[in-house]
């Protein structure tokens, strides 16, 4: 009896601590009482709007800027394959198999306009653009995917408490990138207009190239 009271015991501790590993004790706001999202910074903890303030000027803008990539540069060397591509041009986070992500820029003539659904897009294309893809810009409301985040050589999971904080920059990075669209053109009369972009996207599996837009003007 003594020896199955003790194996019960050992499981429960056992438990306990597995549970007190896994788990990420999320602070709470001592002003608004809403739960931080927490992400670490080094040897720090700071909160999303917190690490935003701390790089996304001084380090995540630039970085964009230096390395963006004219779309049709990336595609005429995407002939070669977007391994090839990527090597020259993307960035690749993760294991060997992980896609790669890119910062691209261009200046476009907008085909169509699509608000069906809150995932708005507009379809487009550039002089001497290769005839077999399809190249879409995300006009939102809602921004979908991580390509923001993942082309962003600075940006590493490794930074992060968990998974939901670095999925929560990526969509804090989509907002931003949204409210620049957002703010800067009327999306009723782009149709025919020519516009001048900053984006990201991921590699694509076929023929289609769907861009989340960092900045858009209206030319």
């Amino acid at each position: 009896m003594n020896v199955f009271k003790l194996m019960i015991t050992s499981c429960l501790l056992f438990w306990i601590v597995l549970l007190s590993v896994a788990c990420v004790i999320v602070p709470i706001d001592p002003d608004s009482g809403e739960k931080r999202n927490v992400i670490s910074a080094g040897e720090r903890a700071v909160d999303l709007e917190e690490y935003l303030s701390d790089y996304l000027e001084s380090i995540i803008l630039p970085e964009i800027e230096e390395r963006k990539t004219d779309l049709s540069t990336l595609l005429s060397a995407a002939e070669n394959g977007w391994e090839s591509a990527g090597e020259t041009y993307g960035v690749r986070k993760g294991d060997i198999g992980a896609i790669y992500n890119f910062i691209v820029h261009e200046t476009v003539t907008v085909l169509e306009v699509n608000t069906e659904s809150r995932a708005g897009y507009i379809i487009v294309e550039y002089d001497g653009m290769p005839a077999n893809y399809v190249i879409k810009i995300a006009i939102g409301p809602v921004l979908r995917g991580t390509s923001i985040r993942d082309s962003i050589k600075f940006i590493d999971f490794n930074q992060f408490v968990n998974q939901m904080d670095f999925a929560g920059l990526a969509s804090e990075l989509n907002k931003i990138g949204n409210e620049n669209v957002l703010r800067s053109i009327d999306i009723d009369s782009l149709t025919g207009k020519t516009i001048e972009f900053t984006g990201s996207f991921g590699e694509p599996e076929e023929s289609e190239i769907f861009i989340t837009p960092i900045f858009m003007e209206v030319k």
